[in-house]
């Protein structure tokens, strides 16, 4: 006979096991992955951005950026451009990179965005 303690730890450890979520990366304004027709865009190695949106877990408790991460990075890399005297409000050659690092009790994911921060309305052909 199977004794209820079993049975409940079971339950337990199959629902811990086959538990998961769900998190929102972002809403973006313009992504292709594509050639977008009309976009001439010269780019030096000044215009790179780069920006991070971060999650944290101490002992399993987390902290940090949790839904719209990929537009959180994005933001980040334009207000870092912005703040280091570029002028743009939008992202091509862009590269989206999650980095993880996990210790016992700590462990830290981000979204990383890198691109070459550009002024859209000046950049299309007329």
């Amino acid at each position: 006979m199977i004794s209820k303690g079993l049975v409940l730890s079971s339950v337990v450890g199959l629902s811990i096991f086959f538990s998961g979520c769900s998190n929102r990366l972002g809403n973006m304004t313009l992504v292709s992955t594509n050639n977008v027709d009309g976009l001439k865009a010269e780019v030096t190695s000044k215009d790179r951005v780069s920006g991070q949106s971060c999650q944290q877990f101490f002992l399993f408790i987390p902290w940090g950026d949790f839904e719209n991460r990929l537009q959180i990075a994005t933001d980040h890399a334009i207000d870092n451009g912005r703040s280091a005297g570029l002028k743009g409000d939008t992202l091509i050659n862009a590269k989206i990179d999650v980095t993880s690092l996990s210790a016992l009790v700590y462990s830290k994911n981000c979204v990383v965005v890198n691109g070459d921060l550009i002024q859209l309305n000046d950049s299309m052909k007329k």
